[in-house]
């Protein structure tokens, strides 16, 4: 893991490293007043794993323009090899802020991804929070979200803001394979956020991340995500010192011999 011009690689990928107001003054404002376009992933443990099993979707995380700490396992990470990162910047939380600023600004969003009925009450709910937001269009996941009429018809909707929920590899995959179609735009793919919008999925309390224990909430709310659970344990395990040490000891005794 290194430091560079202010951010922090994990695992061959390059975290920004920010806040989330930071983020939101220093990238999204900008971004939007000018009418100018940006990738954005949100990483987490498995995300980084999968980077480094799959080399086409880690190229895609790398061509992003910011990627995004989502994750206490990234965190942790960056702070036990000794280049801290400045907090936790979720999906949900950024999703968030730019939907408030939008909904005050008169910026225009579109909802993909998640289920027909996720999508829908995240669209309903996300109105009623953000009094004035703007909805360009919306669109699940569970159709071929690939196809040209699809895609043309987001492009059609002239959005400023696409939230993109296809889930991990897909989300990212489908902003990296249409980006170039639209003249702006920050796009970001948010995961479960419309899920937890809906009210499908209950977020964690504060107190449970405070604790650091939101993987266990969301656990015990949805059981098949043990394998996930497991992704950020191997995460973790490779980045404790005494795993680190034993790794550069036996790839220095390899080069040796």
């Amino acid at each position: 893991m290194t430091e560079q011009n202010g951010n922090v690689t994990v695992m061959g990928i390059e975290f920004t490293n920010t806040t989330l107001e930071g983020f939101m003054e220093s990238t999204v404002r900008p971004c939007l007043a000018q009418d100018g376009k940006c990738f954005i992933v949100t990483a987490n443990p498995e995300i980084v794993i999968a980077t480094r099993d799959h080399p086409d979707f880690k190229e895609t995380v790398q061509s992003a323009d910011h990627v995004l700490p989502d994750g206490i396992g990234i965190i942790n990470a960056a702070k036990m090899m000794g280049t801290p990162l400045k907090e936790r910047v979720s999906g949900f939380d950024v999703s968030q802020a730019m939907l408030d600023y939008a909904a005050q600004n008169g910026y225009r969003v579109f909802f993909l991804g998640a289920s027909e009925d996720s999508n829908e009450k995240a669209v309903q709910n996300a109105m009623e929070k953000y009094p004035g937001l703007i909805v360009a269009g919306r669109q699940d996941g569970y159709t071929d979200v690939f196809s040209e009429d699809k895609v043309a018809e987001v492009v059609r909707s002239k959005p400023d803001i696409i939230l993109v929920a296809l889930g991990m590899i897909r989300q990212e995959s489908w902003i990296n394979a249409y980006i170039d179609r639209f003249d702006k735009g920050i796009f970001i793919g948010v995961g479960g956020t419309f899920d937890v919008m809906s009210g499908n999925i209950r977020r964690a309390p504060d107190r449970w991340i405070r604790l650091q224990l939101e993987w266990l909430y969301r656990l015990i709310q949805e059981p098949r995500r043990i394998t996930r659970v497991l992704k950020t344990a191997q995460f973790m395990m490779m980045h404790l010192p005494i795993v680190n040490r034993i790794r550069r000891l036996f790839t220095s005794n390899k080069n040796k011999a």
